[in-house]
């Protein structure tokens, strides 16, 4: 009999095997329902593990603990430079014997400082309840290792003097007596696949890190050089490690980890990890769980073995057959079945239809490994679980048959290359400085040009509607569209943003109003924020009155602060599929309390979808930045109430 072990290893390595591989990954789902004791009646007193086994299941993963109990307080101690301890990890990492490390604990909160001979640095870590009720495994960073340009020379000298050492004892027991035969144990080696992503994923705020990437990249290419030996040393003792298949890079997406920044900053450490861990017998693992239209090929042809968590539409723009197809000739695919999918916000018709679509999109079935993208919510209806296990154990034998399946998927977009110059506008000549600093990301210049059109009597609010506004809405329809990356769409808001700042006092003199009032923030558990950021940006650029609530806002905040701001729009955003069931809650909460009267809801985020919104009863939803401007400007001017002067 051929043993989970056996077909799925067989399968990540490229060789035949007798059926498709089924490998749910439970651990958000386990942690969230065990916390709070919802678990399948028949699975109640079960491990994660154990559950797996009962089912039929394969499993490769980690298994979820309570990270409430303080004996794991150690193991993520120093989750804010991407340090941590767990059972599939092989090395461990010494800090510099002349860094002295002090940590100050108050509640869910751990902030942890660096001094270092030449500067202190520090980061601050969250976890609580909520977190793990959400399924969260690992502390949300709220506060960044670098701030300001000023911490670069400290961060670079705690890196720099970093060492790693292996410790290959607990991995083994973990693959040897708590996997077994059922499943391959897939070890960590870095969530981050190079020095610039280690910056960009944790080191940095990720709104931040764009534009220190625009405005001090020597620093960070200086602080890239010094972590660049720290990663050396780690893949030389993953080469060397008794792990099969090793994790190098999470969560690229063709928005935050665009496509000449991937090719030039991550790309080429992908290769090397590949080159390095293949000529030892490894696979390298990259988790491929974001929008990838624009990095279809960069992807393919980064020398990774395995693409795992794909999530393919309705999640993203690109369909299951068009990943099988561009992608299966040269790696393997794991993944494939959406989290929204196996969510009770799906169909049984829906998710049955999503199951048939599957076996064709995939046909013959060769490098593909079936999985949960990104992973199994804590919300997924447990029987769909079973019967995506029950029908490939019924229709999975390879080869598969595709029969007619012709499925009609989109035209590549433009964002796989560097996106031309916006197109100069046409007219409105006296505008063109200023909306060209605004397509250009000038935020120092802006003002000189703002200054002239202000000298030269041009109103106020023609500078604002006309040049601004104009501008802005034009970069936010090219980031719609594909041909710009969020990182040119915030150096354009900051550019805008300095505009406004320069106009504020003159609009306020001249008694000119705010369109609106807009209450934002991202819901409890989810500690995200820059899709949220963005649309604070464009809004605020548009004339709204903003308040942003941050990350990982209680339903209570929310409504203290619906009843003092008195917002014509509240904005729920969530990027994870754990905290997305937060929204119809909050709703709920604002209908209870009558708030909705005045008040609409709209939402957004990665998970989040047209007919989701509907079902939870929100006001409206927006798939991105320009289009919630679009969605609040409607909702506002339809709305019965007397907008604030």
């Amino acid at each position: 009999m051929v043993t989970h072990r056996a077909r799925v290893l067989a399968a990540l390595r490229g060789e035949p095997v007798d059926r498709l591989p089924y490998v749910p990954r439970l651990d958000l789902w386990y942690l969230a329902n065990s916390t709070s004791g919802t678990l399948p009646k028949q699975h109640a007193s079960r491990a994660m593990n154990e559950i797996a086994r009962a089912e039929g299941w394969a499993f490769h993963h980690r298994f979820a603990d309570n990270q409430l109990d303080p004996a794991y307080y150690p193991q993520y101690l120093h989750r804010g430079i991407n340090v941590f301890y767990s059972r599939d990890t092989v090395f461990d990492v010494v800090l510099p014997p002349d860094v002295e490390v002090k940590v100050h604990r108050s509640g869910a909160r751990t902030r942890v400082e660096y001094h270092t001979p030449i500067g202190m640095v520090s980061t601050t870590t969250h976890y609580d309840a909520d977190s793990q009720r959400h399924g969260i495994t690992i502390p949300a960073l709220v506060e960044h290792l670098i701030k300001t340009p000023a911490d670069y020379a400290a961060a670079g000298y705690l890196f720099e003097h970093m060492d790693v050492v292996p410790n290959f004892e607990r991995f083994v027991r973990w693959a040897s007596e708590g996997m077994g035969e059922d499943g391959v144990a897939v070890c960590i080696g870095s969530l981050d696949a190079s020095p610039f992503h280690l910056m960009q994923r944790d080191l940095c705020d990720a709104t931040q890190f764009f534009i220190h990437y625009k405005d001090h990249h020597d620093k960070m290419r200086g602080l890239a050089e010094r972590i660049a030996p720290l990663f050396d040393k780690e893949l030389s003792i993953l080469a060397r490690s008794p792990a099969d298949v090793v994790w190098w890079g999470a969560n690229f997406d063709d928005m935050i980890t665009f496509a000449p920044y991937f090719e030039a900053e991550i790309q080429p450490w992908i290769r090397k990890a590949a080159q390095l861990l293949g000529a030892a017998g490894k696979r390298v693992l990259c988790h491929t769980d974001g929008e990838n239209r624009g990095l279809m090929d960069l992807l393919r042809d980064c020398g990774m073995h395995i693409a795992e968590s794909i999530c393919p539409a309705p999640m993203t723009k690109v369909g299951l057959h068009e990943y099988y197809q561009r992608w299966s000739g040269h790696l393997t695919l794991f993944g494939g079945i959406p989290s929204t999918v196996v969510m009770p916000g799906t169909s049984e018709a829906d998710f049955e239809a999503y199951l048939d679509e599957l076996f064709r999109a995939v046909a013959p079935g060769a490098r593909m490994v079936v999985g949960i993208a990104d992973e199994v919510p804590p919300s997924a209806v447990f029987s769909r679980l079973q019967r995506i296990g029950e029908r490939i154990e019924r229709e999975g034998a390879l080869p598969l048959r595709a029969g007619d399946f012709r499925p009609v998927t989109p035209a590549p977009s433009a964002a796989a290359g560097r996106p031309a110059a916006p197109a100069e506008v046409a007219g409105d000549g006296v505008f063109e400085a200023v909306r060209r600093d605004v397509f250009k990301g000038k935020h120092v210049d802006i003002h000189a040009h703002v200054r002239e059109l202000l000298d030269a009597g041009v109103p106020a609010a023609q500078i604002l509607e006309r040049g601004l506004i104009h501008a802005i809405t034009i970069v936010g329809d090219r980031m719609a569209s594909g041909e710009a990356f969020i990182p040119e769409v915030l150096l354009a808001a900051r550019a805008m943003a300095a505009a406004v700042d320069d106009l504020s006092p003159l609009l306020a003199a001249s008694g000119e109003r705010q369109r609106g009032r807009v209450l934002i923030g991202t819901v409890t558990g989810d500690m995200h924020d820059i899709g949220k950021n963005l649309v604070v940006t464009m809004l605020r650029g548009v004339g709204f009155e903003v308040r942003d609530l941050g990350i990982n806002v209680s339903r209570e905040r929310f409504y203290e602060e619906i009843a003092r701001f008195r917002p014509d729009v509240l904005a729920l955003s969530s990027l994870l599929t754990t905290t997305m069931m937060e929204m119809p809650a909050i709703i709920a909460g604002v209908q209870e309390r009558r708030q909705g009267e005045r008040c609409k809801v709209i939402v957004g985020g990665a998970p989040v979808s047209e007919q989701f919104a509907a079902q939870i009863g929100a006001d409206g939803y927006a798939a991105n930045a320009v289009e919630a401007v679009r969605l609040v400007k409607r909702l506002v001017a339809g709305h019965a109430a007397v907008l604030p002067a």
